[in-house]
């Protein structure tokens, strides 16, 4: 098969990742399965990211750059993505390493899965020097998700598939508008119209994702994608598509609770607010009244986020009052 007939689009932006490109290309190049073309967007970067992609492009014409027209990775994802011709897209960011039997790992199971299915593998992160607990504690967190299969549980929580470690249809992007309607930030944005789309996460068993920690990471670096972000974003689907006629009920009084008290008023959306020491708060907060937790009992036809998340002994114990109240996880409940 020549270049002329990719069965597997790789769209990458990239900004100013010279020192890591190299080896991000080279495991592209190495990929057991050879019927990819990777579109790579160029977002005005400033160090010896172009002239590397030049050199790759000159050996290997399966590559494409661009330059953004835009500024930022949302419309550099856009423009990568009218460029591509495969059947399957994937996503790959310039300073990762993707291990050599991804693109075949996927595009092999992909075929064989029904439309408005998104795939996915685990995660490993690696770094010249030591990962933060933060980081291994996403990374088991995302790869729990693989062996349990319940992404969409978990939804409101955090993003629960990796923005570089992922594969769907053409097509299917296309129908949900691609890349041009996201907002910041964009990965986490994206599985949510996923989720909205009533998509299926095929989950595989293998790490298809070397993700490099380093300071310079976008993610580390851009207010786009701080905390507030990812919870006005959050909250505002959840009130579109999952609340529905429902009674919203908010459990926790921590910063994360007060932070999406915060967002609810903005919205002018409605709720009712309960914490487990609801006594501490006799006058409520910014004029909520708290009640007690255990309050849920007497409530009809709600749904419940949980801004807290405590240790595993006594979040069982939680999940099991839940269960036992005739609540499920994914659908009557949600972690944030």
């Amino acid at each position: 098969m020549t270049n002329e007939f990719p069965q597997v689009s790789i769209i990458m932006p990239v900004k100013n990742t010279g020192k890591y490109l190299h080896e991000c290309l080279s495991s592209i190049r190495r990929q057991t399965f050879s019927f990819w073309e990777l579109i790579v967007v160029n977002d005005h970067s400033t160090d010896d990211t172009l002239p590397v992609l030049q050199q790759h492009m000159l050996e290997d014409n399966r590559i494409q750059v661009f330059q953004n027209t835009g500024q930022g990775i949302t419309p550099a994802l856009a423009l990568a993505f009218s460029k591509t011709r495969g059947e399957f897209i994937t996503r790959m960011d310039g300073d990762d390493v993707m291990p050599e039997t991804r693109l075949e790992i996927m595009t092999r199971a992909m075929e064989a899965l029904p439309r408005k299915t998104v795939i996915t593998g685990k995660v490993r992160y690696f770094s010249t020097e030591a990962v933060s607990e933060g980081y291994v504690s996403y990374q088991n967190w995302l790869n729990e998700r693989i062996e349990q299969k319940d992404h969409w549980d978990w939804i409101y929580r955090e993003c629960v598939i990796a923005s570089p470690n992922w594969m769907c249809r053409k097509t299917d992007l296309k129908e949900i508008g691609g890349f041009a309607t996201l907002s910041y930030p964009e990965d986490y944005h994206l599985v949510l119209k996923w989720y909205e789309h009533g998509f299926s996460v095929y989950s595989l068993p293998e790490t298809t994702l070397l993700w490099r920690e380093h300071p310079e990471r976008t993610s580390r670096n851009s207010d786009l994608y701080d905390q507030s972000h990812f919870f006005k974003l959050k909250i505002k689907h959840f009130v579109r598509h999952s609340l529905g006629k429902a009674t919203l009920v908010l459990w926790g009084v921590g910063n994360k609770g007060r932070l999406t008290a915060q967002i609810l008023d903005v919205q002018g959306q409605d709720f009712t607010w309960m914490d487990m020491n609801p006594d501490k708060y006799p006058d409520g907060i910014t004029g909520h009244a708290i009640g007690k937790f255990t309050d849920v009992e007497e409530q009809n036809d709600f749904k419940l986020l949980i801004a807290v998340f405590p240790l595993e002994k006594e979040r069982l114990r939680l999940e099991k009052y839940l269960s036992d109240n005739g609540l499920k996880m994914g659908v009557d409940y949600w972690y944030l």
